[in-house]
């Protein structure tokens, strides 16, 4: 399956089912970018969404793919994949269906083809940020763990993460799960501190010192378990 690479609008499409087909949105100022970003207000608190200006310096310097999803001239998904480049991660950092659209695998079959979308060997895992459904034994946040570990994905054991305030003051408690090509069982705390250090510096331009990264990094273990 080819990356996607072309003019600067929605591209050639990476085709992966009859009626879905999924294609990169390189043109900040084109209607799918704007769609897309439409279904991504609709879709994510503001607490937890990155403002729009963020997405369009990170999609129009290569720091992020947007990714849409196209049911005959309809755009029914949007996600934003963060290559973490010198890493063997990309952060699956936002994933929307259109509401009309929901409860008809659109995404489940773009994670389980997610590999292929990304279509490049460098990396191994896409690293994601759920929101954490054990605090109050929040029903939809466990449905949505669950899903994710249908689909293959496992969840960091006992890292405690924290989203910052992306807009407004107030951060968000997080787990995060992985993705891997291979099965695994565990990954090294190192190369995670590492991951996560990147996410904070490159996407949520925090710096070394901060206090939410460094309460995190403090928590993990030499070695993590995947459950």
């Amino acid at each position: 399956m080819a990356t996607v690479e072309g003019d600067q609008s929605s591209n050639k499409a990476i085709r992966l089912s009859p009626l879905v087909k999924f294609c990169d949105v390189k043109d900040v100022a084109s209607e799918e970018f704007k769609e897309a970003m439409r279904i991504y207000i609709d879709t994510f608190p503001e607490n937890v969404r990155r403002p729009i200006s963020s997405i369009e310096t990170a999609v129009k310097g290569d720091k992020s793919r947007l990714i849409i999803g196209r049911i005959n001239d309809n755009i029914v998904s949007m996600a934003l994949l963060c290559p973490l480049q010198g890493t063997s991660f990309v952060l699956g950092d936002y994933l929307a269906i259109r509401e009309e659209y929901r409860s008809q695998g659109i995404g489940e079959h773009f994670l389980k083809n997610i590999f292929s979308i990304i279509d490049d060997d460098q990396f191994e895992y896409v690293i994601g940020e759920v929101e954490n459904p054990y605090l109050e034994l929040d029903k939809s946040k466990m449905r949505r763990v669950r899903f994710f570990k249908r689909l293959g994905m496992k969840e960091l054991k006992d890292l405690r993460y924290i989203l910052p305030p992306l807009q407004g003051t107030l951060p968000t408690e997080m787990i995060l799960m992985v993705f891997s090509k291979k099965e695994k069982d565990s990954l090294v705390g190192e190369e995670i501190r590492n991951i996560i250090s990147r996410i904070f510096s490159e996407l949520y331009n925090r710096d070394e010192d901060d206090e939410i990264l460094a309460s995190i990094l403090k928590g993990i273990p030499d070695l993590i378990s995947l459950i």
